[in-house]
């Protein structure tokens, strides 16, 4: 019986191992046909890709890190369709991948890129999104809107300082702006001014000619190249104020105005009524910045723009007018006209007599709006055919209206500004 059992045993035993090594030849079969010529090889992938779009082309960037037997690089794109070949010669450290793909329409792509070796073994794919632009984007840019202004451009001799105009929800994404200018040898120069700067000065400016300015855009975050809105022209202004007034600045000879009841002399202007008038009805004179004087009180404090001195008006007790004014012979041209005030104290009787008069007509600014409070003033005139024009600074006051209510006007840095 035990024989018996133990000729059952090995019979199995037997039947399984043949069986065993059947399946083990059988499988080893298959995978060689699977195989054919080999095991399978990948090349490895391609590292830390990035795609930049363009104008109607992007720039494929990557590394190459890990496989020193890859050779080439493939991107496709339309689905596999097109593709371009970047020969790669594997140096000992990281290798990287950097090509331009031109003569794209401008639209979303999904790009393919793989790594081969020599013998035509691929990578895994690595996938990425990438944007083209063309005219569509560049049709965003046409709109006046997107093109950051110039503001204000005054020469001064060969200096022209300037400023461009805040940046508002259009203009926020710009890159930078491009001022072209003529300079003072005749030729064309171009100034660069980030989107975060708002001033400009060029020191070789040649006086009287235009600026052209445009300014860029890029459609993304790192694009390779900048779309531009389309160019404007600008004209300047030149600064003629030395050239026509007198102490428009009221430096010369600050008076003091150490008496209340005084109209004193300003240089280089005429005082209505006229300076050594001496009653208790006005006040008028240059006094210092922080400085207390009788009739004016307190000066206000020193200014960026301001320098050492300014003028004072004060009317009290009496009718009409308490001014200071230029007889100017102007020649043809658009000007602009500019100063600042501060008032001490405020009235309804009383208006202001800050501007000009041409032709019988005078043309004033009113008062800041709130006491202790700089105003800059801006007035804007045309000159058809030379003429004489009168630059005033002071107000008008009705009679009869006591010193309590009478306004404390200050003013000072008269300009005046030519355009061609």
């Amino acid at each position: 019986m035990n024989k018996i059992k133990k000729y059952v045993f090995q019979t199995i035993m037997l039947l399984l191992l043949t069986a065993g090594l059947w399946s083990c030849t059988s499988m080893d079969d298959g995978y060689k046909d699977f195989i054919k010529d080999g095991e399978l090889s990948y090349t490895g992938k391609i590292d830390s890709l990035h795609i930049y779009g363009g104008k109607n082309r992007v720039n494929v960037k990557g590394l190459i890190i890990s496989d020193p037997k890859v050779t080439e690089v493939r991107v496709f794109w339309n689905t596999g369709k097109d593709s371009v070949v970047v020969p790669v010669t594997r140096t000992s450290g990281i290798d990287v991948l950097d090509v331009i793909i031109d003569g794209l329409e401008e639209n979303i792509y999904n790009f393919e890129v793989r790594t081969y070796d020599k013998l035509g073994n691929k990578s895994i794919p690595v996938f990425m999104i990438g944007n083209t632009y063309g005219e569509r984007y560049e049709a965003t840019l046409l709109a006046d809107i997107m093109n950051r202004n110039i503001a204000t451009g005054i020469s001064n001799g060969a200096t022209l300082v300037g400023t461009l105009a805040s940046l508002n929800d259009f203009t926020k994404n710009s890159s930078y702006s491009i001022l072209t200018y003529t300079a003072t040898d005749d030729t064309e120069k171009e100034l660069i001014i980030q989107s975060n700067q708002s001033n400009y000065t060029i020191l070789d400016y040649k006086s009287g000619t235009d600026i052209k300015y445009k300014t860029a855009y890029q459609p993304e975050e790192d694009a390779i190249d900048t779309f531009f809105t389309p160019e404007k022209s600008f004209s300047t202004q030149t600064d003629v104020t030395n050239t026509y007034l007198v102490n428009a600045n009221f430096e010369i000879n600050p008076t003091g105005a150490a008496l209340g009841t005084m109209v004193y002399d300003v240089p280089g202007w005429t005082e209505v009524p006229v300076a050594g008038t001496t009653n208790d009805f006005q006040k008028l004179g240059t006094v210092l910045y922080g400085s207390v004087t009788a009739g004016l009180e307190t000066a206000p404090l020193p200014t960026a723009t301001g320098g050492l001195a300014l003028l004072g008006v004060k009317k009290h007790w009496g009718p009409a007018n308490l001014y200071v004014e230029q007889a100017v012979n102007l020649p043809v041209g658009t000007y602009t006209m500019t100063w600042e005030s501060f008032m001490k104290i405020t009235t309804s009787s009383a208006s202001s007599m800050m501007g000009y008069e041409m032709d019988g007509l005078g043309i004033y600014d009113g008062f800041p709006s709130a006491t202790e409070t700089w105003k800059n003033h801006s007035l804007v005139f045309k000159v058809t055919t030379p003429k004489i024009v009168k630059i005033r600074m002071g107000y008008r006051k009705t009679a009869n209206t006591g010193g309590g209510s009478s306004p404390i006007l200050f003013v000072d840095n008269v300009k005046l500004l030519h355009a061609k």
